[in-house]
């Protein structure tokens, strides 16, 4: 009878954990939809290199115009996407037109980047570090780099530049805690209780390599605030797919964050509002050598 139940319950915990693995090996497969052009009227180099951990990356260089300072921008795509994502494409010419090298990068497992696995910003640290790298090679020092994401693009800015000393975040729609994002959506996406999200988040440590429980990228916005390294958050209350209560849970870890909060947006259309260029060159204009030195001192 105990021999009995004791197989049974075996039995159980192995079903768990098998329909979890297949849940979370589903859900980060990679997705390589082919890109569209680049943006027009730059002129944009292909260029690869690596992530810190050896994943190939593929990316699109914007270098900067008018031989002035050295000084770069990061564009990192969220779910799903790539460097030719909406998002990207529009914002790209902004941060051209005010002197900036750009950088749009394919994250592992999307695009024409390498990588066996999507990991919700958990692995995608790693390519980020490998892009500030790569600048760095070029010429263009951490702090001078701005990295500027959306979705998980955005909660892997966060979680990629404390201890790097880059200039600035720039977050929008991205999520502040992976947990709390996955326990209604991964119901939703995989179609089983609840209940299950334990055993995909254990399968997905054990077996494929992500961590969902360390995707917090709160935490990181802490640590940017100790580094005076100025965030800019922005994000809709009508967002559907990361619920707005992610940006306030970002502003109340870091304070000192700048925090735009739009109404009637949908995800990452920020870009559709007609006030999104002169607050993001605001939030730019406000991220001085001195400005940055006063926030470290305040903090």
């Amino acid at each position: 009878m105990a021999l009995g139940l004791a197989v049974a319950l075996v039995l159980l915990a192995v079903g768990y954990l098998g329909v979890g693995l297949l849940v979370a090996a589903r859900l980060s497969a990679p997705d390589r939809e082919p890109i569209g052009p680049p943006p027009a009227g730059l002129e944009v180099a292909e260029v690869a290199f690596e992530g810190t951990d050896g994943v190939p990356l593929s990316a699109w260089w914007v270098p900067p115009a008018g031989g002035g300072p050295q000084r770069a921008v990061v564009l990192i795509h969220g779910w799903g996407g790539s460097r030719s994502d909406e998002y990207v494409m529009r914002t790209a010419p902004l941060y051209a037109k005010w002197g900036y090298g750009v950088l749009m990068l394919d994250l592992r497992g999307h695009g024409e980047s390498g990588g066996e696995r999507r990991t919700l910003g958990y692995r995608e640290v790693h390519d980020v570090r490998g892009a500030l790298a790569w600048l760095e090679g070029q010429g263009v020092e951490p702090g001078e780099v701005v990295l500027h994401g959306w979705s998980m693009g955005g909660a892997t800015a966060v979680r990629s530049a404390p201890g790097t000393g880059v200039a600035a975040v720039v977050e929008e729609a991205g999520y502040a805690d992976l947990p709390l994002l996955l326990r209604d959506e991964l119901p939703e996406k995989s179609g089983l209780p609840r209940a299950f999200n334990g055993g995909t988040f254990l399968a997905a440590k054990l077996f494929l390599g992500l961590d969902p429980w360390d995707v917090r990228p709160r935490r990181d916005a802490a640590r940017l605030r100790e580094e005076g390294v100025p965030l800019f958050v922005v994000h809709s209350t009508a967002d559907e797919t990361v619920p707005y209560e992610h940006a306030k849970i970002f502003a109340g870890a870091n304070p000192d964050a700048r925090l735009w909060t739009l109404e009637g947006y949908g995800h990452v259309e920020a870009h559709d509002h007609p006030e999104y260029e002169a607050r993001l060159r605001g939030f730019l204009g406000s991220i001085s050598e001195g400005d940055r030195d006063e926030v470290r001192e305040a903090g």
